[in-house]
Order: C-alpha cells, then structure tokens, then sequence
C-alpha cells in the first residue's frame, strides 16, 4: 500500500461522512445549552446512524444519494434526540447487573 492510495482511502471516507458530520451538527443548533460530553456523543451517534441509514435506504430502494440522505437526516435527527436517554437507560441497566448477579449467584441466606 503506498501514500496515494492510502491518501485517496482517506479523502473517500471523508467524503462519506461529511454529509452526516454536517448534518448532525446542524441538528445540535437547535440545542444551544448541550454540555460538551453529551453534544460530542450526539454528535458521533447522529454522524454514525445517518450514514449507515444512507447506506440502508439506498441497499433498500435504489434511490439517489441526495434522496436517501435526506432521509438518513431526518432518522439521524431522531436518533440524535433519543441518545440522552438511551444512554441513561443502559446506564441504568449496566449498573444494576453486579447486583443482579450477587443475587442470583449469592442468596441471601435466611
């Protein structure tokens, strides 16, 4: 492998994600008090989930780029909404597991 290729690797998953990384950060404009930490993760989700749904929409449909990333944005907008608490969710969960466990493994004895 040498530099071009790796060069022009790196120029197309650019390109590929520079439509969703816009996107997502337009979808945080209309959340102006968003602490750094929660905007960051709102941000990746919202870049990951509209490419993978541009990817989807158009292995589904066959439509254009333009069309499915359109609707890629408008999953990307929900997804990005639903992250705080998707991730307060599975906190909730991951947290309550040793417990769980102790329980299930340990009884109480009486």
């Amino acid at each position: 492998m040498d530099l071009r290729h790796l060069l022009e690797s790196a120029a197309e998953l650019i390109g590929s994600l520079t439509p969703s990384l816009i996107g997502s950060a337009v979808a945080q404009a209309w959340k102006p008090a968003l602490p750094f930490r929660q905007r960051f993760l709102q941000w990746v989700v919202g870049s990951t989930v509209s490419y993978y749904a541009t990817l989807a929409v158009i292995a589904l449909t066959g439509w254009g780029g333009f069309v499915a990333q359109s609707i890629a944005f408008g999953i990307a907008l929900i997804a990005v909404d639903a992250t705080p608490r998707l991730a307060r969710e599975i906190t909730d969960k991951l947290t309550s597991v040793p417990g769980r466990l102790i329980d299930r493994f340990l009884p109480k004895k009486d």
